[in-house]
């Protein structure tokens, strides 16, 4: 399913369309995705659908460059990126595992990216303050993650991904734990 949305982003991906070529993920003789080819047009919501172990994670994995493409290429606003590492692909990620440490409180869980990036600590501060209202996250910030129920730690996971404002963001069942 693919939705238009209004892309109101601006960076190094924004209005960029994503394109996976002939892509296909093999460890041996077992095969994770194979030959596929798709248009995600910029600017859109697009979701991938089917049942458990049919290549839907290592898929987003492959165009994050979590993943090794075994043959194919993927590109992104035209530009192959499939040889790039992760970092330099202009984009944000959300696990199926939420991927927390769990030595980190919450708030240090979600601005770790801006952290590692060197955004300044004003900055960073005042992003933290709107994700953590967007996400009913305010009061949280100072626990653990293992302090957390799971739709609470997912919330987490979100705002890490979202907090870095990347014009891309793949989530690997962002919702699946949320409650109401």
């Amino acid at each position: 399913m693919t939705r238009r949305v209004n892309p109101a982003v601006s960076g190094p991906a924004a209005g960029k369309p994503i394109r996976l070529e002939g892509v296909s993920r093999t460890w041996g003789e077992t095969v994770a995705v194979e030959n596929l080819t798709v248009d995600i047009p910029a600017g859109s919501f697009t979701a991938l659908l089917g049942p458990s172990g049919c290549g839907k994670s290592t898929t987003l994995r492959m165009i994050s460059g979590l993943e090794d493409v075994s043959s194919g290429r993927i590109l992104i606003g035209g530009e192959d990126v499939t040889g790039r590492p992760s970092s330099k692909r202009g984009l944000s990620m959300v696990f199926q595992s939420y991927a927390l440490f769990p030595h980190l409180s919450v708030a240090e869980n979600i601005v770790f990216g801006l952290k590692v990036r060197r955004t300044a600590r004003a900055e960073r501060d005042e992003k933290l303050k709107r994700v953590a209202q967007l996400l009913g996250l305010g009061r949280l910030l100072d626990r653990k993650p293992g302090q957390l129920s799971g739709g609470q730690q997912q919330r987490v996971a979100l705002g890490r991904a979202i907090i870095g404002e990347k014009p891309i963001c793949l989530m690997d069942e962002p919702l699946s734990n949320l409650d109401a």
